[in-house]
């Protein structure tokens, strides 16, 4: 009996993905990396060394796709088209959006691009899942939507020095599975629950063994079948992907109704029984006054237990993976490019000399200069940074054409790209953004420093 295709090595796997297109959204402006993104967009910031996007274009390369929607805006259009040519198995096809749409918006913008069942990879997100394995589960299940769970980063103690400068907890949310594990029953990001955690009556009867737990993540990587973009033409309402058309979807799964072949069903249903948690749900009308139309749907999730996973929708997050992903892993073990001290075209003699400057655990890009009796501990450094005499770096990460002068001393900084910092100044957890000059002799503290403050 010939073997499933899930059932065969990760060649197949790959071949079957071929049956899917790729889409990643990459038009986001990057608040949340405020001051970081001032002046350059989310997707082209670098991380250890490569742009953000370059994880997300050698995942799909990995994973067997040919061709990739890039949604990205119209400021990073002209850099994008030149990065791209990096990928010349990747087939890329970019389209400008409005850098302001909410992602489910931004699918209904592409939708005549999109010709059969589709993956949607946030534009941040950095991981090495296979994805034919969320396949898998998306194809066994004849699943309307399945995503990837990824369980919240524990602290990696190996990451010591200079803290960051404080931020709020990391987002968590309210997942609900069946006894199985893998079919997600309810979605509610933590954010969207004001007072009590509101779980219909009818869904908890019919699914009596749901478990719900916030010891689990939305990880931002998404199948979708094709007609969930019909969905979205109907449900105008729904804008954002995690906050509105997950839980929209999976709270559905209480509604035991059949798809006609080749379109789904829309089926009425009772929305306003009273639930066991909190305060009834109210029952929302249509434009044409009826009830809410629900659609017959499966939604099924795969947890990532090992392997890596992390998204840059912070500025701690975003420190932390400068660190964490050259770490994770090197060659077959992970689908980005390796990460290396890079001295260059410089003799074996420098490099020498240099690697008793800087850090094993350091992150050097081309173009690193570095003077007399200074040191570099920890970091991550950007491509043609320039360090002069006696200065003292310890984790920080300093983005591409910096320039550090004599006995700086810096800890825990992220310092953005084309930054000067003057002689004799002192650093602590500090957050440069592109372009911004520290004088010298100056001291800052936990502090943001950016030059839109200053105009």
């Amino acid at each position: 009996e010939p073997r499933q295709w899930w059932q065969r090595g990760e060649k197949d796997g790959r071949l079957k993905m071929l049956e899917f297109q790729a889409i990643i959204l990459a038009g986001g402006t990057g608040t949340h990396l405020y001051p970081m993104t001032e002046g350059v967009t989310k997707c082209l910031l670098p991380v250890a060394g490569h742009h953000l996007i370059h994880y997300q274009l050698k995942l799909l390369e990995a994973n067997g796709f040919k061709e990739v929607i890039v949604c990205t805006c119209a400021e990073a259009r002209d850099e994008l088209m030149n990065y791209v040519q990096q990928f010349p198995a990747l087939q890329v096809d970019l389209q400008v959006v409005d850098a302001e749409a909410e992602t489910a918006d931004v699918l209904r913008a592409i939708k005549s691009r999109i010709t059969k069942d589709f993956v949607v990879v946030a534009g941040d997100l950095i991981t090495d899942v296979k994805i034919y394995h969320l396949a898998d589960v998306h194809r066994i299940n004849d699943a309307t939507c399945t995503i990837l769970l990824r369980a919240p980063k524990k602290p990696d103690p190996r990451q010591q020095g200079a803290k960051p400068v404080k931020e709020a907890p990391g987002p968590a949310d309210f997942v609900g599975l069946d006894e199985k594990g893998t079919r997600l029953l309810y979605f509610k990001p933590v954010a969207d629950v004001e007072d009590k955690l509101t779980v219909p009556k009818r869904q908890l009867m019919q699914f009596p063994n749901m478990q719900v737990t916030k010891k689990m993540l939305d990880a931002h990587l998404y199948i979708f079948s094709r007609w969930v973009l019909d969905l979205l033409d109907a449900e105008r309402d729904i804008a954002s992907i995690k906050t509105e058309l997950i839980p929209f979807l999976a709270n559905q799964a209480q509604f035991d109704t059949k798809a006609v072949p080749g379109q789904p069903a829309l089926a009425r249903s009772d929305a306003g029984d009273d639930s066991i948690i909190g305060t009834p749900i109210p029952r929302e009308p249509t434009r044409e006054g009826g009830d809410v139309c629900h659609v017959p749907i499966k939604c099924h999730a795969m947890l990532l237990e090992d392997g890596y996973c992390a998204r840059a929708d912070t500025l701690r997050s975003y420190r932390e993976m400068n660190f964490e992903v050259p770490r994770h892993g090197h060659g077959d073990n992970v689908p980005w490019d390796r990460h290396a001290k890079s001295f260059g075209d410089k003799t074996d003699e420098e490099k020498k000399a240099l690697g008793k400057q800087v850090g094993g655990e350091c992150v050097v890009g081309e173009g690193f200069v570095i003077g007399d009796k200074s040191s570099v501990k920890k970091s991550v450094v950007g491509k043609h940074v320039t360090i002069g005499a006696n200065v003292k770096i310890d984790n920080c990460i300093l983005l591409g054409h910096t320039s550090i002068e004599d006995n700086a001393t810096m800890s825990g900084c992220i310092v953005g790209a084309n930054c000067h910092v003057g002689k004799g100044c002192t650093l602590s957890n500090c957050n440069l953004s592109a372009r911004y000059s520290v004088e010298e002799e100056a001291e800052h503290k936990n502090e943001t420093l950016c030059l839109e403050a200053e105009e």
